[in-house]
């Protein structure tokens, strides 16, 4: 009799584990994720880095769901393997009609969950990346976070004067030429 208890609870676990879980809930009355929206070209810079951390932090917590999902279909799947040959051991599985079907079914339904939760999962990946990367293309186009250029200084009238038409400086102590050397050597 035990064995039979602890088959229809094993069995119960495997369709608990194939219902959807708290976080997927949650997740629906969240608004839709878009890769852009009407406002994000009045962002500041600030809003920009608040927004693109936001949508990594997205991808990170949404690549962890998605391997979560796939780990729990990966064990209600085993559970109901586990409760089928369970049953079949304890002789349950002749007592009582449809369980090893039923129990089949539970695992089969949480794998399908987790496969659908993981594809949600991965499409929420996919567009946080791309609008991710919209927002970088704004912050980079605006020239957010380069310093500020220095002032341009104006130019002196001595550095406005050519170095070649300058009269070179005398070495010798000797008065230098008021000619330049190219003009000097017409022969």
């Amino acid at each position: 009799m035990q064995t039979f208890i602890r088959t229809v609870a094993a069995t119960g676990l495997a369709l608990a584990m194939a219902l959807p879980a708290p976080a997927l809930a949650q997740r629906r009355a969240e608004p839709q994720l878009q890769v852009s929206y009407p406002t994000d070209g009045a962002m500041d810079c600030d809003q920009l880095l608040v927004e693109i951390g936001r949508m990594e932090q997205i991808s990170g917590i949404s690549a962890e769901n998605a391997q979560n999902a796939q780990n729990q279909g990966a064990m209600a799947e085993g559970a109901a393997g586990v409760a089928v040959n369970a049953a079949l051991y304890s002789g349950a599985l002749g007592a009582v009609p449809g369980l090893g079907m039923f129990a089949n079914m539970a695992g089969g339904a949480a794998r399908r969950n987790a496969e659908a939760r993981a594809r949600a999962e991965a499409e929420r990946i996919r567009i946080a990346d791309q609008r991710r990367s919209l927002l970088s293309g704004i912050y980079q186009g605006r020239q957010c976070g380069l310093p500020v250029a220095p002032p341009v200084a104006t130019p002196t009238v001595a550095a406005a004067v050519a170095p070649s038409v300058a009269a070179p400086v005398a070495t010798d102590g000797a008065e230098a030429a008021a000619v330049p050397p190219a003009a000097a050597s017409d022969d």
